[in-house]
């Protein structure tokens, strides 16, 4: 509708004029506020939706580089458990060495073991245990065994009521809760219990353990059928066993064997004499004078050796300490009972007599027949016990170490189980997850190390340097993994550095499509300000005419 108002046309292309110019002005005055030439799709659809695109390619790659940095710091804190844990293998290697060199009391054998037999599978990784490793005993949840010594036994039951005593929740009931569960029942078992023990390793597995040691010594595990709780022994019911070893010893005794073989018999008669001299380590030496026998003549052999052990059981310095016997060979052979390197005899012909028993007579320059024991006696080594205790503390500190490496409940080198899936990570590094790298996790406890717990004291050369393969091994098993982990570090870190400079690309790519030139912009707003300025002036100028008008009516 028209306003009813004429204007000349001069002021109707002045007013157009400064219309035109005030929305340019506006429009610039937008730019420079928001900074953007193309802020809505009526700007410029194509630059618009093809910004959008890229910030929204950059904000999702954005959004992974915490992922990338989460598995950055993951690998790095696995790489400085596995320092940590060569550090600790060193010094068990070091331990071991340092047993191997004593040799204050050398036992080149082992003493006798117990019976130890311990669980297959970790409580915490049987198939009926929780994610959390606990195991679940409420309701009529149970499990039951009967624990034997090869002669007594006694019935466990682990169900909500025994192991109500050990914890409030028997339906997260522990290894540890487990285990005191058991002792208890052993304990409380008047009649016959059997005399075995339960304890936990450092990688949770349940360890039944005889009480006796020695190659008589068991432990028995039946599980009765129906067991719904696998507690690392499984559900089978065929008996589990493990039996004790027997002591053994490279010690070996005194062997004093004469020079030259007894006939048959001996001529004992009349003025014949058999006799010499014998010494035990450093005591006094004892004249032993062969009596003749039933027939001088024909003294036999059983009646020289038993006037000889006769005459050495008599006298305490040598009783129960040295016997005689002739070798397969007809040779006289003195034996200590004892056996080490203290042990020593010495045999030789100053008592005279003048028939030769195998070591001279009298008169003659035939050397002293000398025998010593070897190696140790000693059934415990004490030096080399602490240093065992030092190794078995040490392996405790290697599992440890490992289950205390994980970075955001993510750890690289420890699980209950062997799946290696169970403690792998998955790093994605593209939006859609087309672009991505799986680590696999590792089992660096001493368990998984092959690093097993010293049953024999370090007792025997043996053992140690059993200890010592496996710890070269397991150095070997380290060094692999940390070059595995380095690898997959560099990777990792390759693509951390390409997303954020993609990302710093995208987003430069989306600005320049709709960023304003704030020169440009600043100079557009000052030319259209000094235009409008103009066209008010023009304006003013249309109107003087009509001015003129209206002075003529006044």
């Amino acid at each position: 509708m028209s306003s009813g108002i004429t204007l000349t046309a001069a002021t109707r292309q002045n007013l157009l004029s400064l219309q035109g110019t005030a929305d340019l002005l506006s429009s610039t005055q937008n730019r420079l506020s928001t900074g953007k030439k193309v802020n809505s799709a009526l700007d410029d659809p194509t630059s618009f939706f093809t910004s959008q695109s890229l910030s929204g390619r950059s904000g999702d790659l954005g959004s992974l580089l915490n992922g990338i940095s989460n598995g950055v710091q993951t690998i790095q804190a696995a790489n400085q458990g596995i320092t940590s844990i060569q550090k600790l293998v060193d010094s068990a290697k070091s331990t071991a060495n340092q047993a191997l060199a004593d040799k204050s009391a050398v036992s080149s054998g082992t003493p006798a073991t117990a019976a130890i037999l311990t669980a297959v599978t970790g409580f915490q990784g049987t198939t009926t245990a929780a994610t959390d490793g606990t195991q679940d005993f409420s309701g009529t949840r149970n499990a039951t065994f009967t624990l034997g010594d090869g002669t007594n036994t006694t019935t466990i039951t682990l169900d909500a009521t025994t192991l109500s005593g050990v914890t409030s929740n028997v339906a997260k009931a522990t290894a540890d809760d487990v285990v005191k569960a058991i002792n208890n029942q052993l304990a409380n078992d008047t009649t016959n219990p059997a005399a075995v023990s339960a304890s936990k390793t450092t990688d949770g597995r349940i360890v039944f353990t005889s009480t006796a040691t020695g190659s008589a010594a068991s432990a028995v595990v039946t599980n009765t059928a129906g067991n719904e709780v696998d507690i690392g022994f499984g559900t089978a019911v065929a008996a589990q066993t493990a039996t004790g070893a027997a002591a053994k010893s490279t010690a070996t005794a005194a062997i004093a064997v004469a020079n030259t073989a007894v006939a048959t018999t001996l001529d004992l008669s009349g003025a014949n004499t058999a006799a010499f001299n014998i010494q035990l380590g450093s005591g006094p030496a004892k004249t032993i004078t062969v009596a003749a026998g039933a027939t001088p003549a024909a003294t036999t052999k059983t009646e020289i050796l038993a006037s000889i052990n006769s005459q050495l059981s008599s006298d305490t310095g040598f009783k129960g300490q040295v016997t005689a016997s002739f070798d397969t060979n007809n040779k006289l052979t003195f034996t200590s009972t004892a056996t080490g390197s203290s042990q020593k005899i010495t045999i030789d012909n100053s008592a005279g007599g003048n028939t030769d028993l195998g070591f001279g007579v009298a008169g003659t320059t035939t050397k002293a027949v000398v025998a010593s024991g070897s190696g140790s006696a000693s059934g415990t080594n004490s030096t080399r016990t602490a240093l065992a205790k030092q190794f078995n503390d040490l392996l405790t500190q290697i599992t440890q170490q490992a289950q205390d490496s994980s970075y955001n409940g993510i750890n690289l080198l420890s699980r209950s189980g062997s799946d290696p899936s169970e403690n792998s990570l998955k790093v994605t590094f593209n939006e859609t997850g087309s672009s991505s790298i799986t680590i696999a996790g590792a089992k660096l406890d001493a368990d998984g190390l092959g690093l097993n717990s010293i049953t024999g004291g370090f007792q025997s050369d043996d053992e140690i340097n059993s200890a010592l393969t496996a710890i070269t091994a397991a150095t070997s098993q380290l060094r692999a993994q940390s070059s595995t982990f380095g690898s997959n570090l560099t990777v990792v870190q390759n693509r951390q550095d390409f997303s954020k400079n993609l990302i710093n690309i995208l987003d430069t790519g989306s600005a320049n499509l709709t960023n304003a030139d704030l020169n440009e912009e600043a100079a557009n707003s000052q030319a259209l300000s000094t235009r409008q300025s103009i066209g008010i002036s023009a304006l003013s100028l249309a109107n003087t005419a009509q001015q003129g008008i209206l002075q003529l009516l006044r």
